[in-house]
């Protein structure tokens, strides 16, 4: 997972056990290999009438020498065409041979997913409170109440700037904008912290709807900072006002370089 992870990035597993939860022991993959994942989401596409998942996974071949399947000198010499051809085919037939492996450790992971989402659901106070000492039924504020159960995943969200700005997005229905640095504590220090800002992005902003955003974003933003951004890097959660253009005479709210909520 990137720093620049998309909410929507999500996994086989998840979107099958979420759509299809009746079906979890009957779905076979095809994995094409993680070189598509770098240009593509995890599930490349759905077949729905055979019940199989196209993944932009590899599959258990790719733990085989290569060897197995060609030399160093196997397309030396003549006839390249040919054995090329020939050993397309030789890979194919492994891969067909590890199917039934690929599929078997992907329903394992079905499964896996399902328990997971079945504990957090119906014991997720007791995980909280056991793992991480954290009681939501205390909590009071209610944007904190939505992001509480990601603690879950905070081994593998810590740090995950893209999610914690699209997680802002949803909850403010603002755009969010990321501002990536570093910070020193004396002019002249030759070691440098990373630093990262978050700006909401409001438009038409008032005095009345700044305050009032900015009240309801403080208990979130310490909350954010302590859980998912890590010790050593400085963060700003605030608001911005950008897109409104600039009339001789008015004056705006917040202009381009105004800085609050560290």
């Amino acid at each position: 997972m990137t720093n620049e992870t998309n909410l929507y990035d999500i996994s086989a597993e998840f979107l099958l056990n979420y759509l299809y939860p009746d079906l979890m022991n009957r779905w076979k993959v095809d994995c094409v290999g993680t070189f598509y994942r770098n240009y593509s989401e995890d599930i490349l596409e759905i077949d729905e009438d055979k019940t199989t998942v196209l993944l932009a996974r590899d599959s258990f071949l790719r733990l085989l020498p290569q060897g197995l399947i060609a030399t160093d000198k196997a397309l030396k010499g003549g006839n390249f065409e040919l054995k090329y051809e020939n050993l397309k085919k030789k890979e194919e037939l492994l891969r067909t041979l590890f199917k039934p492996v690929d599929t078997l450790a992907f329903r394992f992971r079905l499964h896996i997913e399902n328990q997971v989402t079945q504990l957090t659901e119906k014991h997720l106070t007791f995980l909280l409170r056991h793992y991480f000492h954290y009681d939501i039924t205390r909590e009071k504020d209610s944007y904190i109440q939505k992001v509480a159960p990601f603690l879950l995943f905070v081994s593998q969200l810590r740090a995950n700037f893209g999610f914690i700005r699209d997680l802002l997005a949803c909850l403010f229905s603002h755009k969010v904008e990321i501002h990536k640095g570093l910070y020193t504590w004396k002019e002249d220090e030759h070691c440098a912290c990373p630093a990262i800002e978050f700006h909401l992005i409001v438009p038409n902003l008032t005095a009345e709807a700044y305050n009032k955003l900015d009240k309801a974003i403080a208990p979130l933003r310490e909350f954010l900072i302590e859980w998912f951004i890590p010790f050593d890097t400085h963060c700003i959660i605030g608001i911005k006002q950008h897109g409104q253009p600039f009339t001789l005479g008015e004056s705006l709210t917040l202009d381009y370089n105004t800085e609050i909520g560290q």
